[in-house]
Parts: C-alpha cells; sequence; structure tokens
C-alpha cells in the first residue's frame, strides 16, 4: 500500500521543477557602484588597466640588483622611493634604494630586500639574509592584466566586487533590473502588527519575516498587505499583481481547508504545476503561474513559511535574476548529543544549537519543533537537516546541519 507521502515531491524534485519552470528577468540597466551591491551582472566585466600597474614593491625595505650582491655585501643608499612617487630615476649600479610598500621599483633593480633584514650605517647598508632574485617584488598586471574578464555575466555583486571594480577605476556597472516579488498574506484571522487585535485574531507576521529574508537577494519587494478569504478578493489581488511583479509569494491558504482558497484561484487564473513538498514543516507549498508571474505559495504557520521561503522560494528568486549558478544552503557534518526518533516520510528542519568542542562540531535540537512556534528559529543557530528516509538517530551519530550564518560564538570564549 502506498504511503501517504509517495505523491508528494521531494525537495530535490520540486527544486528542480522550479527551477525548470521559472523563467529568467533579461532587461537590464547600468547603475552606480553603491547602487550594484547584491545585484546580479548582466554583462562580462573586463578590465581596462593592469594591477599594479608597475612593478611595485610589496615590502618596507630596499630595492637592490640581486647581481649587485655578487661583488659586495655592503651597498651604498643612493635614493629613497616613496608610494606615489613618479619620474623616479633608474636605481644607480652597485646601489641600494630605500623604498615603501606600494613604491614604483626603480629601474635596474629587481629584487627588494626586508628591512627586518637589513643593517643601514653611514648612508651604506648591508644584509643578513641573501633573498632570490624577485623578492618581494609585485610584477606589473600580477594581480589583473589588462583585458582579463574580472566579473563574469550572472554574478552576484558583493563588496569584494564593488572594491575590485573601483580599483579599476569603474564606476558604473550593468546589472540586470530588479526582480518584482510581491507579498500578500490570506486569512480572516490576521491583523497587521500596531493595530488592537479583536477577538481570535492574530498577528500577520509572515510578510515582514519574508521581506527581511529577500532583502539580501536586491529585489524590489512590493506589499499586497492582508487579503480576507474571499474569492473573488483573492483573484483581484492576484490579478493585480500578475501585472506588476515576476513572482508573487502568498502565506497561507495554499492546504485543504475550507477556506483555503488561494490554489483554487491561481488554478482558475493560470495553473498550480504543484503542492506538496515532503519536507517538515513546509509540506503545503504550492508553485504555479499566472501570465508571466510566477506563484509560490507557502503555508500560514510562520516557521512552515520561513523555512520554504529559504529552501525553495530562495532559488527561483536567483532563476529569475539570471544567476549564472543557483546556490544552495551551506551543509555541515556535526555529532548529535543525544538520541532522537521521529515519523519517517519527510526531509526534517528541525531548529537546533551547534558548538563546538575539542575542534568538533556538535549539535542539539530544540525541544519545541511546531511550525507555529517561531522562537524556536531565534533560540536556534542552525537547521538540523534529516533525510527523509531514516527514523532514528544515535547519539554521537555524524548528522547534517545548516548554520544560520557564517559567524559563530568563539569556542571557550
Amino acid at each position: 500500500m502506498p504511503s501517504a507521502t509517495s505523491n508528494w515531491l521531494s525537495l530535490e524534485d520540486a527544486l528542480e521543477h522550479t527551477l525548470a519552470l521559472t523563467p529568467t528577468v533579461t532587461a537590464s540597466e547600468t547603475v552606480s557602484l553603491p547602487q550594484a551591491l547584491s545585484r546580479i551582472a548582466a554583462d562580462d566585466v573586463v578590465a581596462p588597466a593592469n594591477v599594479p600597474p608597475w612593478a611595485n614593491s610589496a615590502m618596507d625595505g630596499y630595492a637592490v640588483c640581486l647581481s649587485d650582491l655578487t661583488q659586495s655585501d655592503r651597498l651604498p643608499v643612493s635614493a629613497t622611493v616613496l608610494a606615489g612617487s613618479s619620474d623616479i630615476a633608474p636605481l644607480a649600479s652597485g646601489t641600494a634604494a630605500r623604498i615603501m610598500t606600494g613604491a614604483p621599483l626603480p629601474s635596474g633593480a629587481d629584487t627588494v630586500i626586508m628591512k627586518e633584514n637589513a643593517i643601514e650605517e653611514d648612508n651604506h647598508v648591508s644584509f643578513t639574509n641573501m633573498p632570490a632574485k624577485g623578492d618581494n617584488v609585485r610584477a606589473c598586471g600580477s594581480d589583473i592584466t589588462k583585458g582579463d574578464c574580472i566579473i563574469s555575466s550572472g554574478t552576484r555583486l558583493t563588496p569584494a566586487h564593488l572594491m575590485l571594480l573601483a580599483s579599476q577605476g569603474i564606476t558604473t556597472v550593468k546589472v540586470y533590473r530588479k526582480v518584482r516579488v510581491g507579498l500578500m498574506a490570506t486569512g480572516d484571522e490576521l491583523c497587521q502588527p500596531g493595530q488592537p487585535l479583536q477577538a481570535g485574531q492574530i498577528y500577520e507576521s509572515n510578510s515582514t519575516g519574508i521581506s527581511a529574508l529577500l532583502s539580501e537577494h536586491g529585489v524590489e519587494v512590493i506589499h499586497y498587505g492582508i487579503v480576507k478569504d474571499d474569492i473573488d478578493a483573492l483573484k483581484r489581488t492576484i490579478t493585480e499583481a500578475s501585472q506588476q511583479t515576476d513572482l508573487l509569494i502568498t502565506s497561507g491558504g495554499v492546504s485543504v481547508g475550507d477556506a483555503d482558497h488561494v490554489k483554487p484561484v491561481i488554478d482558475a487564473l493560470g495553473s498550480v504545476d504543484f503542492w506538496k513538498v515532503a519536507i517538515k514543516p513546509g509540506k503545503p507549498f504550492a508553485f504555479g503561474r499566472v501570465g508571466n508571474m510566477v506563484f509560490c505559495g507557502v503555508p500560514g504557520n510562520p516557521v512552515s513559511a520561513y523555512v520554504t521561503t529559504q529552501m525553495l522560494v530562495t532559488p527561483v528568486i536567483e532563476r529569475l535574476q539570471g544567476l549564472g549558478q543557483i546556490t544552495s544552503p551551506l551543509r555541515l557534518q556535526a555529532k548529535l548529543t543525544s538520541s532522537l526518533t521521529r515519523r519517517p516520510g519527510r526531509t526534517d528542519f528541525q531548529r537546533a544549537m551547534m558548538s563546538t568542542k575539542d575542534g568538533q562540531w556538535r549539535v542539539t535540537p530544540l525541544p519545541k519543533q511546531s511550525s507555529g512556534v517561531m522562537s524556536s528559529v531565534t533560540q536556534a543557530n542552525c537547521y538540523l537537516e534529516l533525510p527523509a528516509e531514516q527514523s532514528h538517530f544515535d547519539t554521537g551519530q555524524w548528522v547534517t546541519v545548516i548554520p544560520f550564518s557564517l559567524r559563530t560564538n568563539m569556542e571557550n570564549a
């Protein structure tokens, strides 16, 4: 007899379907570097100049022609070369030049000896260590050669990319236009934060959390607020969104309850390609399209909405943006601190705390794993990812964890 989850898509299959059915925005614009952070490069960027533009010193020290040291281990100091110097005279044969970090290497010199390895007396210098030819010299174009492709089309621009562009004297860059993402919450029970709660109401928090998750992806967010469980109101709002956005994310209304109207409305206006993904939390996730707009329906429970946005919606956004290579969360191995038993059938993202001991990662799941308990996410620093087919995990077993951040508390701090 088939299991209850046999007709649900695995996380991997759901990702494959969404990416195959999601188009890429092709319109582009040219923006200044401060505006380009987290945007996607629309063209290859070619270096207009060599870096460094001329051979220079990597250290404070003395520029020499190494062959001169075979004649004498004590050389007169003939010049001083500072960073930013121009019209530098060639190095006089048989002499050394004081040189500062970043200063252009005088012609005739081929090596820089560190100041720490030099003894200067009476305007002459001798050296305690014999260098190799080319030591501490950064050759012209050793970092970047003029004409090199320094950023490929489809790259998400990070602070490091912007610094690289600025180092080339570049002030603008061509990027794909921002993807427009609509956010809509559904449910008669929802109330906007800041308003007084009526009997039976709860505050709508999913839009705030999802919008914050999307902030690092450089998208334009359009808020459609709370839409009641009314078919006509849903049709009006979703139709409006289909004319204004590339992606609509709804929360709630995609399960099988009597008031869950979002999925049938999407079906009437466009198509629902699949729903029900074998993950926990987050089973009732729907994916479809209305005209040119992609639709992602996340569950109404806060943790489910949060997890499905991270695991399923983020790749859709990356595809829409034209990212050259879709990313996935960083996964590490950690030892489980206590045994764990759970019902198999779905990939489980349990909220947990990871820490280090004796140089090894350890992970402890939090006691509250309900999809309605958002505090479990704020108290955790990682997801413990449990494979769908496995029900029991032993103390000390190696398991997969997904850190929330690349930074963590210092060990033994």
